[in-house]
């Protein structure tokens, strides 16, 4: 028997179809978990928490210090200015 074009044609889709079907995966693809995982991890809580954050006076005196550092500033000490290639001498 020698196998007409027709069969041939047959026979390499059904050869291709079979070769694909290993690759298929057990799981079920297009489910949307991973979609609402993410679009729930962007909403806000109904009643949102309260974040701890800075104290006003601590912040208040934080301001405070930094407005007087320009007004009085600390000196600088002398650097080695180490790797720079400038000599003190």
């Amino acid at each position: 028997m020698i196998p007409t074009r027709t069969t041939a044609v047959v026979l390499a889709v059904l050869a291709a179809t079979v070769s694909t079907t290993g690759c298929a995966g057990q799981e079920r693809s297009g489910t949307g978990t991973s979609v609402r995982a993410i679009m729930a991890s962007q909403m806000l809580p109904p009643q949102p928490r309260a974040q701890a954050g800075t104290e006003a006076a601590t912040a208040v005196a934080g301001y405070a210090n930094y407005q007087r550092s320009y007004v009085t500033p600390t000196p600088q000490a002398d650097s080695a200015m180490i790797g720079s290639g400038i000599s003190g001498k």
